[in-house]
């Protein structure tokens, strides 16, 4: 009886250890996919910002006055890569599904429309932090000026008052020069990239 009651507990284990490891099984392969689409949509919004501000700064190379320049006008020029043209929208959106904004700037307080701003809306922190610390020119900062991180949907024309002779002591804590955010300590880009869910956007400012 003893032992048929052993038998009984060792069975019930070794089908509790079968379904705890299933479990297991099942909560990595779900995180494995989440980091896969995470790659994904940070990938193709690496992309997009990419062939966004090429297009852009070859259609206004010849005079480098973007006075016009807008979401509205971008749109009309067909400027916006394919793949922001998504099934379901009427606007281009980024790969996360967000909203773009787009604005003339300056690069300094005299030199009006010699600049512009793009932002990509509805990140994630992991995606938000990825996208700031992209190198998106040669390095020297020549074409790329700045980039900031906020936790909530932000327009372009948020970094209207960075220039690229502004000192750093000058910038918000959320705004980087683009030739020393590649590094910056993660921990301040965490702070830029404040939140929990698909709220964070990224602006960059190039000229």
């Amino acid at each position: 009886m003893a032992s048929e009651q052993k038998k009984q507990k060792i069975g019930m284990l070794y089908k509790l250890g079968a379904f705890l490891a299933f479990l297991m099984l099942g909560y990595l392969g779900i995180r494995g996919y989440d980091d896969s689409v995470e790659r994904l949509k940070i990938k193709g919004c690496s992309d997009e910002i990419r062939e966004l501000m090429l297009n852009i700064k070859e259609r206004y190379a010849s005079a480098r006055d973007y006075g016009t320049l807008d979401f509205k006008q971008v749109s009309s020029m067909r400027l916006f890569p394919k793949s922001m043209s998504k099934q379901g929208y009427n606007e281009p959106i980024n790969s996360y599904v967000g909203g773009v904004d787009i604005y003339y700037s300056a690069t300094s307080p005299e030199s009006g429309n010699t600049a512009f701003e793009v932002s990509f809306q509805g990140l994630s922190k992991t995606g938000c932090i990825a996208l700031m610390r992209l190198t998106l020119d040669d390095g020297t900062g020549r074409d790329y000026i700045a980039v900031g991180g906020f936790g909530v949907a932000t327009p372009a024309g948020a970094l209207d008052e960075v220039y690229p002779d502004t000192p750093k002591e000058k910038m918000k804590h959320n705004v980087f020069k683009s030739t020393e955010v590649q590094y910056t300590d993660i921990k301040l880009l965490e702070n830029a990239c404040a939140c929990k869910d698909l709220t964070c956007s990224v602006v960059w400012k190039f000229r």
